[in-house]
């Protein structure tokens, strides 16, 4: 970002105890962190027990907001840890470092019924704008997602394919850089694949395939997951998209965070 760029520090906190065994989004999950105007961008979430625990999980969601959508996002396994005056709780830090648009929220929740507290370290951005150069790229960050449960092995772009994520708001932009690609599953998995296309208003373009190997998920196992990182970003044209199919009937979401940009005039 410009030199006109100023930053602002946004922590999110909350605590989380009572048991949810879903990934699925249903169940007891707790606000952790929710995207401003021109976002936020989410460095690390801290997660600190506060008594002893046993094997099980602390999952974290994300939603969108406007369609009441909760999707899995990440898993982490919590070891059995049985606190004492010199043995310290089980603590992690997750660096997830992507950016939480406006109008999304992380969630969290707990498998057992154990206490967790949960911070977000984040940092929230605007503009200088009486100080802002015409040159100046603005950038409004985009965190989109959907879900893909019906099976589709075709390889042409046709069958039942759902939209991900759409470059740029209106024509004007100048297109977005995609950061990374991430699926999740939510259900138990068995030999697959998911298939992303680009798709330029009329047609879907076979992109990149992912194998999806069997996968069984439990208190203690982990949800099938698979990232995608761009190291110089994925540059699509406004108006286009990024889609996704699954070969099976089996439920994985799949989230995309990038940028759209503009210049200042």
């Amino acid at each position: 970002m410009a030199e006109e760029t100023q930053y602002r520090a946004k922590t999110g906190i909350t605590q989380i105890n009572t048991a949810n065994t879903n990934t699925d989004g249903t169940g007891t999950i707790s606000n952790i962190i929710k995207g401003t105007q021109n976002g936020v961008m989410v460095k690390n979430i801290f997660i600190k027990a506060l008594s002893s625990t046993t094997n099980g999980m602390v999952r974290i969601f994300v939603q969108n907001d406007l369609r009441t959508v909760i999707q899995l996002l990440y898993e982490i396994e919590i070891p059995a840890i049985t606190q004492a005056a010199i043995r310290p709780t089980f603590e992690a830090t997750v660096p997830i470092n992507f950016t939480l648009q406006n109008g999304y929220t992380l969630m969290a929740s707990t498998q057992n019924a154990e206490s967790f507290n949960i911070i977000a370290e984040g940092m929230e951005w605007s503009y200088y704008t009486s100080a802002v150069r015409q040159d100046t790229t603005k950038l409004y960050p985009k965190f989109e997602s959907a879900t893909v449960q019906t099976a589709n092995s075709n390889l042409n772009g046709t069958g039942v394919i759902e939209i991900v994520y759409t470059a740029g708001a209106t024509p004007t932009y100048k297109g977005s850089s995609i950061n990374t690609i991430n699926i999740k599953s939510a259900v138990n998995v068995n030999p697959g694949m998911i298939r992303l296309y680009i798709n330029d208003t009329n047609n879907s373009y076979l992109f990149k395939e992912i194998i999806v190997p069997t996968l069984n998920y439990s208190g203690t196992d982990k949800t099938f997951n698979h990232t995608l990182n761009f190291e110089d970003d994925l540059d699509i044209q406004a108006g286009y998209s990024i889609c996704a199919s699954t070969q099976l009937s089996e439920q994985s979401n799949v989230f995309a965070e990038g940028n759209d940009w503009n210049y200042y005039s």
